[in-house]
């Protein structure tokens, strides 16, 4: 687990700089359940070729597509909001934890009023979502203003030297 205390409100990261971030991992696939909180970093990543990006209707859907990816070689990620992670969690411990599937889950943390720490943000999405992940022993990172981008690798990493999930959560909207 990371050493998460309560911090301060969360800024704005430029969505191509995400983008170029995410590309920088050698991603090779985002499965995809669009979120508008990441909406910039989307569409920046749609304008090249690589990673290629693959829109899943839900998010077990893009777990099995994932461990499918995984299994034929390649190196995929996902990309959802807080409210899919609690959709999935079936399907989080059958194949990542369970499977032991490498699995990398971008997660924007849709309903958040950003002039609040996560601790103090009324919604339950948006306050629930790192004990969730703590319950079921997947770590993850914050990444609340453009300085916390290290942040990316260090979960993605982890996703592939523990072989199960890691995450890493936008606090604000991309712009």
């Amino acid at each position: 687990m990371t050493s998460n205390t309560v911090t301060n409100p969360a800024t704005e990261i430029v969505g191509t700089a995400l983008a170029d971030a995410v590309r920088a991992l050698g991603v090779t696939h985002i499965i995809c359940i669009p979120d508008t909180n990441l909406r910039t970093t989307i569409v920046a990543l749609g304008e090249t070729d690589v990673p290629r990006f693959i829109y899943a209707c839900t998010e077990d859907e893009a777990i099995g597509i994932n461990a499918g990816l995984f299994i034929t070689g390649h190196k995929p990620m996902l990309l959802i909001q807080n409210n899919g992670l609690y959709a999935c969690i079936n399907t989080l411990k059958a194949m990542p934890l369970d499977a032991c599937i490498p699995t990398f889950f971008l997660i924007g943390q849709f309903g958040r009023d950003v002039s609040k720490p996560i601790e103090e943000n009324p919604r339950r999405a948006v306050h629930r979502l790192e004990p969730t992940l703590e319950t079921w022993g997947v770590p993850y990172f914050r990444l609340e203003t453009p300085a916390d981008l290290p942040n990316l690798k260090r979960a993605w990493d982890l996703a592939w030297q523990n072989l199960g999930p890691s995450a890493a959560i936008v606090g604000a909207p991309t712009k």
